[in-house]
């Protein structure tokens, strides 16, 4: 519903938004929604009230500022120097106070005025009890269920034409999947993309996860929810593909109809051409969740606990040239693009292998949210940065030009509000974030899919 103007408006602006939601296009973005009306979109401002003031500025949470990126030449893709094409000032938090509005508290606090302390360990998921682990699942299919009343999906047919977008109402699981599509697919004329191949890779990836984390204790006031990890070097096959967890393999591939999982649609089918996000039409495939574990011959098998020793060896956290090519890098390794020369002629490792061992909606990175293991894996792949984090305190997010504009230390992470520059969450360990990680209560089994042997324990990372 359009909301009344609370000034004058150009007519052709109003002309131009009433053709947007009669055209709609199909590229997608979360947008906080009073930030989607008219007024917003004419002023590029987007600082909500929050008790009556813009982001809570009168009880002292934040003020309504311009960001930098605003300066920023325009880009051919208008992703690029996120919120530049949308915004020209923002709401800017103080304290411990967070959100578009900030009118939530940071990562690791809670309360009226966000000054308790609040945190969570993440369990690996095999070792949930009976009642832990009903209770994510149901969490998931509640977020998969329910509208967003925070925020719309940003629609449009080509990222390189500004302007060219309409809004739509969208559920909290599925704004989700739309925030890793719009980040992870390629920008024009590149490889690069705002997520992957290059250092913001990890850290984006965590911001992601704290905030469905946070979306989802807002819709179900669950404020201990958290996200699980999957261990995968514990198993050499997918051992929560199964009813009990996030659904077992039917035919085909699909989910097998007993689990709940088969009843979820997918959005945002992969499309090839750069220029195009989330069109859907009658080829688009499958609208349903896919797996195959194991079936395709290029990728036989997970990775190993020899594997993430290889990783963890890595003495620098990313090297030149910051991209898919860097050698002798952690973070090239975690995402397993710098793969191991061993007997199993692997063609990915660690996290890539991860979603092409699965061989369905997690083999496409774009896509590869629609599936709930997506956020398991990732949870698991966090873990592993703390543990090197925590190892190597003198290391560097990089400070250089070689690194893709939309990666470099100052540049926004896209789309996320409040803005927070890629290295933002450098330093900032996951205690200080509310979080830690438990370790797994069992020794690895002999049929696990290592030869390493763990110790039994409960380390707190």
């Amino acid at each position: 519903m359009l909301l009344a103007p609370r000034f004058t408006v150009p007519l052709r602006t109003w002309l131009v938004f009433l053709l947007y939601l009669m055209f709609p296009r199909d590229l997608e973005a979360q947008f906080p929604r009073p930030c989607t009306t008219p007024e917003a979109l004419e002023s590029r401002e987007c600082c909500p009230l929050w008790r009556g003031s813009p982001c809570g500025f009168s009880s002292g949470r934040g003020v309504c500022a311009p960001h930098p990126a605003r300066d920023l030449p325009k880009p051919v893709d208008y992703r690029i120097n996120w919120p530049r094409a949308f915004f020209d000032s923002v709401c800017t938090c103080w304290g411990n106070y967070d959100g578009f509005d900030c009118s939530q508290c940071l990562p690791g606090w809670k309360g009226p005025q966000c000054m308790q302390q609040h945190h969570v360990e993440r369990k690996e998921i095999t070792d949930l009890t009976d009642q832990e682990r009903e209770s994510f699942l149901s969490r998931l299919h509640n977020a998969k269920q329910s509208p967003s009343n925070r925020y719309m999906i940003l629609t449009s047919s080509d990222t390189t034409m500004e302007g060219n977008y309409v809004f739509r109402n969208t559920s909290v699981y599925d704004l989700y999947v739309w925030m890793h599509y719009y980040s992870a697919k390629s920008y024009i004329g590149s490889e690069d993309n705002a997520a992957h191949r290059g250092p913001a890779f990890a850290f984006w990836h965590r911001v992601f996860l704290l905030f469905i984390e946070r979306e989802i204790r807002e819709l179900t006031g669950d404020q201990d929810f958290y996200v699980p990890y999957w261990d995968w070097t514990r198993t050499n096959h997918c051992n929560i593909c199964t009813n009990q967890y996030v659904g077992g393999i039917g035919p085909g591939g699909q989910i097998d109809s007993a689990s709940s999982f088969s009843k979820w649609e997918t959005i945002c089918p992969y499309q090839e051409s750069l220029g195009i996000i989330c069109i859907h039409s009658d080829n688009s495939g499958p609208r349903h969740l896919i797996r195959n574990p194991g079936k395709d011959p290029m990728f036989p098998t997970l990775p190993t606990a020899e594997d993430v020793q290889d990783v963890m060896a890595a003495e620098s956290f990313d090297t030149p040239p910051f991209d898919k090519t860097s050698s002798d890098s952690f973070r090239n390794k975690l995402e397993g693009f710098d793969i191991p020369q061993d007997s199993r002629h692997l063609s990915a490792s660690m996290h890539n292998l991860v979603h092409r061992y699965l061989n369905g909606t997690m083999s496409l990175v774009p896509t590869a949210a629609n599936d709930p293991i997506f956020m398991l894996h990732h949870s698991f792949t966090d873990k592993l940065l703390e543990k090197w984090l925590r190892d190597h305190s003198d290391a560097t997010y990089p400070d250089s030009d070689q690194v893709h504009p939309a990666q470099r230390a100052q540049a926004y992470m896209a789309p996320f509000f409040p803005l927070r520059a890629n290295s933002f969450y450098w330093g900032r360990t996951t205690q200080s974030l509310g979080y830690g990680y438990r370790e797994h209560s069992l020794r690895y089994s002999d049929t696990g899919n290592s030869r390493a042997r763990g110790a039994a324990g409960t380390l707190n990372l």
